[in-house]
């Protein structure tokens, strides 16, 4: 029922909102933009789909210049009636607030399909997350896309995007400049602010009635040096403890007491400048505040990126960012630094205005284990513990506030460098170092985790401050002749463990931190090493009904979760995964034995947050293969995973796995690939007929070689044909071969084809050839494995024959191949065979030519 949530939420005795009901949509499509003040501002996006207003809420308001991609939150589908309504909705309803029409009109899909109609296209593009459509509005003209953003923290997060056409512009749109004088809703806010400062008033008044610590007496310096954390190795549980999230960005205060915003780093840096987005979404405050918070940057997929927030401070401001608030040291007036940390939050609500750049940052209270492995499934940094009592004590590094990090990481003091050698330049490795009760310590040397951007930029900053003698009391051992500079610059550095001799082990550079002074870089010499005001310690995880222990192979396995949806809209869920893979294990294994897994984890199905995971972490069973392999790119030895048995095979799929990747060869020859993958990837305009009709062009380039390839479908949108290799020639000689059969693919179909690997130059309309899939450690879906995505498609093999118009990825899906692998048997099983012969091959094809 798509308006049963729409009824749920409100009594339609209390509102004067249409209560409607589903209709039959009509040949011209309806859209309407609402402009809404409720709790915040936003406008509502609404496009007539299937008899109802499929809804987004964009904070923001849309835009017609292309390079602004507004967030969009999907809401509740909502009546066709819907789109006249405009008015009060009463306090206490859901949505209070007040609505009017901001833009109305006609729309319809971007790409029109012969014999379906605009109702249908616009249906199956919602299914696929991926709207394009043409907006014939009085304010909004011209094209549009609406994109679900993959993997968000926010699971209905969608982007809002205006495609460039004649209607578009270049300059700066703000939906609230095209809005009436004689709005009743810029009316209503009006009114509203005037409340708010009048009710925050009289919040500081109750707080200072019973807290005498509340006083106008407590003077602020010009510049504040935050309150910094402790660590803690393991998260806890405690009533007396709150938790937030621990942000991979810029600590940053926000001073909004005087008519100019400051905002600066934790030592002083100017970031009013470098962040002006934020420094501007500051002006709306109405209070006089000094905030305390986290710069954060989002990367596209929807996940805080330290990276990109260096990326947003050196001028790109295209990027998302958001200022993170969570604490409040000054309001209106008075000092709030010896209230109890919950008595700040709850000030910081009630004050702070939020928009779409400036975020309250909420917490929990109690449970911090779970919250810890909530964040760890997100693939966050770690989270912050908070004493619920708690004061803001500046500049002091409190064991009141604790910082619980998932993955180990430290800043570490850059005292010198190595030579270069063989073809890296600039510099080998780092020196580092850090202060331990005044004096600086040794703590090794990291060569790994450089660009070779960054390798030139560090060595720039690092000639200007060479000197002969080296900062250390005792000048340390290094692992080749050493120029030694100031301590000045601060790297921050991920490892494995810190040696009681304070030596990082397996040390990986991750990005200068230039917010951090480097006289702050010394190890907490009283660091807790127990957990605070532990209780007793909680009961292990009982198995519940959805969990179960089961004889799978030899080994008794815990399946946990097993009714969890993987598959929302289709209602599969976790345990059938389990039994799919367990049906066609015969068929599977093969091609996944001796083979490298790299582990890509949807612990909480396809709409929540994935992550890529190659080293086995410690809880791997004892039982499971692992196999140790040097990996270049990371400098160590990686502990991969290697399926070649049913209970590996449902342990992986209980980790999460829906899909399994495997390297194209097997050990112990993992320098030599068992066959070739030609990927044919198709691009945004392509239709999967002219996959199809790619495919067909490989089969002749193949035929003239007087080779066999066998096809199967990727699961998603292309077509993958393998070539067996036997495990004779390298990678280089592979991935070579295969460059050549592409080359002549691309000669064949050049109006339709791509050799382009890079996204941002490739033609939107033709199919990339993917040769670069045959590099060593390269990882492929592989055959029989389910795909994360709607319908939960399988990679199938498939028969030449059925290499026709009429076939469809996902025509083979976890309900059918089961069936269809008893019918037809193994369609690969050749590819794991004798292999072609790679010289008559290049011979016969040199002769046609």
């Amino acid at each position: 029922m798509p308006l049963e949530e729409y009824h749920k939420k409100r009594d339609f005795k209390a509102t004067s909102e249409p209560e409607g009901k589903e209709k039959q949509s009509k040949a011209k499509l309806r859209f309407v933009i609402q402009r809404h003040a409720a709790t915040r501002l936003h406008y509502d996006f609404r496009l007539e789909m299937e008899g109802v207003l499929k809804s987004w809420a964009v904070p923001k308001g849309p835009s017609l210049n292309p390079v602004d991609k507004r967030l969009a939150m999907m809401v509740e589908d909502h009546p066709y009636e819907y789109r006249t309504f405009e008015g009060s909705i009463p306090k206490g309803n859901y949505g209070a607030g007040e609505v009017e029409i901001w833009d109305e009109g006609i729309y319809e899909p971007l790409e029109k399909i012969e014999g379906k109609s605009d109702d249908l296209i616009m249906r199956a593009e919602l299914h696929k997350q991926s709207l394009k459509f043409i907006l014939h509005g009085k304010k909004l003209k011209g094209e549009f896309a609406l994109v679900k953003i993959k993997n968000s923290t926010e699971e209905n997060a969608w982007l809002l995007i205006k495609h460039k056409d004649r209607y578009a512009v270049e300059e700066d749109y703000d939906a609230e400049e095209h809005t009436s004088k004689k709005s009743k809703v810029t009316a209503y806010l009006q009114e509203k602010s005037s409340k708010k400062k009048n009710d925050t008033a009289e919040s500081l008044k109750h707080y200072k009635n019973y807290a005498p610590a509340l006083s106008r007496e407590k003077k602020l310096s010009d510049f504040i040096k935050p309150m910094l954390c402790k660590t803690s190795e393991k998260p806890f549980d405690d009533k007396d403890w709150a938790f937030e999230i621990k942000w991979d960005g810029y600590r940053a205060i926000a001073d909004t007491r005087n008519s100019e915003i400051r905002l600066y780093s934790r030592n002083g840096l100017d970031f009013s400048k470098s962040f002006k987005k934020v420094a501007d979404a500051l002006k709306i405050q109405e209070h006089e505040m000094v905030l305390d918070g986290e710069i954060v940057a989002y990367d596209d997929k929807g996940k805080p990126n330290f990276q990109w927030l260096q990326r947003i401070a050196e001028q790109n401001t295209d990027l998302v960012l958001i200022y993170q608030v969570f604490d409040v040291l000054w309001l209106n007036g008075y000092s709030t630094e010896n209230l109890s940390y919950l008595q700040r939050k709850e000030l910081l609500k009630e004050a702070l205005i939020e928009n779409e750049i400036i975020k309250y940052h909420d917490h929990i209270l109690q449970n911090g284990k779970d919250f810890f492995h909530a964040a760890q499934d997100m693939g966050l940094e770690g989270i912050i513990a908070k004493k619920t009592e708690s004061e803001y004590k500046e500049n002091t590094r409190s064991s009141e506030w604790l910082k619980i990090k998932i993955h180990k990481t430290d800043e570490a003091l850059m005292c010198g460098f190595t030579a270069p050698k063989g073809s890296r330049k600039q510099f080998g490795s780092l020196i580092l170092g850090k202060y331990l009760n005044g004096e600086l310590v040794f703590c090794g040397h990291t060569g790994t985790g450089f660009t070779d951007q960054s390798l030139k930029e560090i060595h720039q900053k690092m000639q200007l401050l060479i000197v002969k003698q080296s900062a250390f009391k005792i000048t340390p051992k290094t692992n080749s002749k050493a120029t030694w500079i100031k301590p000045e610059l601060v790297a921050e550095i991920k490892f494995t463990e810190l040696t009681k001799d304070h030596i990082y082990r397996h040390p990986v550079f991750l990005r200068l931190r230039e917010d951090i002074d480097e006289t702050d870089v010394k190890f907490d010499t009283d660091s807790l090493e127990k957990q605070p005001n532990m209780k007793a310690k909680t009961p292990a995880k009982k198995v519940t009904d959805t969990d179960k222990v089961k004889k799978i192979g030899k080994q008794q396995v815990t399946l946990t979760n097993q009714n969890k949806l993987y598959f929302p809209a289709d209602g599969i869920t976790k345990g059938e995964v389990v039994d799919y893979y367990q049906s066609i294990s015969k068929f599977i294994l093969p091609h996944l034995k001796n083979r490298p897994q790299s582990l890509n984890r949807f612990p909480n199905g396809i709409e929540g947050l994935n992550f890529y995971q190659k080293d086995a972490d410690e809880h791997t069973p004892d039982w499971v293969t692992l196999q140790k392999i040097f990996s270049e790119s990371n400098d160590k030895y990686i502990n991969y995973i290697i399926c070649n048995d049913k209970e590996t095979l449902a342990y992986l799929n209980n980790l999460g796995c829906i899909e399994l990747n495997v390297w194209t060869s097997r050990i112990p020859k993992a320098d030599f690939p068992d066959y070739l993958v030609l990927d044919l990837d198709p691009s945004e305009k392509n239709t999967f007929e002219e996959v199809i009709e790619t495919a067909l062009a490989v089969k002749e380039v193949l035929a003239i070689a007087k080779i066999m390839g066998y096809p199967k479908t990727s699961g998603s949108s292309g077509i993958h044909v393998y070539i067996p290799m036997g495990g004779k020639y390298s990678y280089d000689q592979v991935k070579d071969f295969g460059h050549v059969l592409m080359q002549l693919v691309h000669q064949e179909l050049p109006e339709l084809t791509t050799l382009e690997r890079s996204l941002q130059k490739r033609d939107k309309n033709k199919i990339y050839l993917d040769y670069l899939q045959n590099r060593r450690a390269q990882t492929l879906a592989s055959v029989y494995s389910i795909r994360p995505k709607p319908g939960a498609p399988v990679s199938a093999p498939l028969e030449w024959t059925e290499v026709k118009k009429g076939l469809h990825p996902t025509d083979f899906t976890i309900r059918n191949m089961a069936e269809r692998l008893q019918e037809k048997g193994d369609l690969f099983k050749p590819v794991l065979g004798k292999g072609i012969d790679l010289i008559k091959a290049i011979t016969a094809l040199e002769n046609v030519k």
